[in-house]
Formats: structure tokens, C-alpha cells, sequence
């Protein structure tokens, strides 16, 4: 049997975790549970990772390295529709592959709750913040505009935004609304600019 690369192993470990919390939730999600969705002896894991909370910041990075990136929307004309742009992109990442958003806001509750574990929720918000103030500062460059706002309050109302809009669309599945509550909040925050 040919000898699989640490860090190869890692990246099966923290797919398989991702399997189980989708299927099982948190939970479940065990050492154990994980070596076996990854077909891996138990012993692999500790070799892998010191513990399962490496494990689950691993599983957050490897999962935000993966966030949309604003930088490859084409933007339009103007503020609304640059805004309009972004929040679509934004959207379609998470038609293309819903079973990860629920995966990460359970991600997010399970840290708030489990001690030890606060930073990987604190780490999750500050990628969102980021990428979010990515996408304000590309639109206010390309634009040329100036929003009128302090960037921190209008990421955080960004991710505030898609946050809700994103779980009230893994409830109903209604895509239209969805997408009619984006264009709406990139109507209401393009009035943010001078």
C-alpha cells in the first residue's frame, strides 16, 4: 500500500470532517467518525493533527480560502451596479455549492460553544469583514466615488446583509426573493457614496 503524504492525509481529514458535519452536524463530527469517512486509520489522526480543535480551524481556513473573490467580478458602470455585480457573484458561490453555507454558520455556532474554540468564529468573521471591505474599496476605486460611511460599518452591514439573506434562503429555497433582497440592499448602500 503506498505511503499517502501528511499533508495529503490532512487535506482527506478535514474533507471527510466536512462530510460528516453536512451529513451528522457537529455533533457527530469525532475523531473517530472522521478517520472512518476518510478511510483512514484511527492512529492517522493524531499524526495529522494535535487535535480536533486543528482540525476544525484547518477545516474554517480551508473552507474561507475558498470565499468569492471580489477581484474577479466584472463590476458595472456604476456604484448600484457594481454593488448589484458583487452581491450576485457573492450569491451565485452559494447556489453552486449549497451545502457549505449551512455547514459554516454551524461551524460558527459550534465555536461559540465549545471552549477553546472562539477564535475559529472570531477567524471566520474577520475573512467576511475582510472580503466584504475588499469589494466596498474595489467599487469606491473603480467608481471613483467615496463612501460616505466608515468601510469597517459598511462591511459589517454587508456581511449582516448576505448572512440573513443566505439562511433565509437555505430555509425557503426561494431564490428570486434572494436575490430581490440583494439588489435592494446594494440599492440602499450605493446611496452611501459621494
Amino acid at each position: 500500500m503506498p505511503r499517502v503524504p501528511a499533508t495529503e492525509r490532512r487535506r482527506q481529514l478535514v474533507e471527510a470532517a466536512f462530510r460528516v458535519a453536512a451529513r451528522d452536524g457537529f455533533g457527530a463530527l469525532t475523531t473517530r467518525a472522521v478517520c472512518a469517512e476518510a478511510g483512514a486509520p484511527l492512529a492517522i489522526f493524531h499524526y495529522c493533527f494535535a487535535s480536533k480543535q486543528e482540525l476544525l480551524a484547518e477545516l474554517t481556513e480551508q473552507t474561507m480560502s475558498a470565499l468569492f473573490d471580489p477581484s474577479r467580478v466584472e463590476l458595472g458602470p456604476d456604484v448600484r451596479s457594481s454593488l448589484r455585480a458583487v452581491l450576485r457573484a457573492y450569491w451565485s458561490t452559494v447556489q453552486e455549492e449549497p451545502q457549505r453555507e449551512p455547514v459554516l454558520m454551524a461551524l460558527t455556532q459550534h465555536a461559540l460553544h465549545e471552549p477553546g474554540l472562539e477564535q475559529i468564529a472570531v477567524r471566520q468573521y474577520e475573512a467576511y469583514h475582510r472580503t466584504a471591505r475588499a469589494a466596498l474599496e474595489l467599487i469606491a476605486e473603480t467608481c471613483a466615488v467615496t463612501w460616505t460611511l466608515p468601510l469597517p460599518r459598511l462591511a459589517r452591514m454587508m456581511v449582516a446583509v448576505t448572512d440573513g439573506v443566505t439562511l433565509a434562503w437555505l430555509v425557503d429555497r426561494d431564490s428570486a426573493a434572494a436575490l430581490e433582497a440583494l439588489d435592494s440592499f446594494a440599492d440602499t448602500l450605493a446611496a452611501h457614496t459621494l
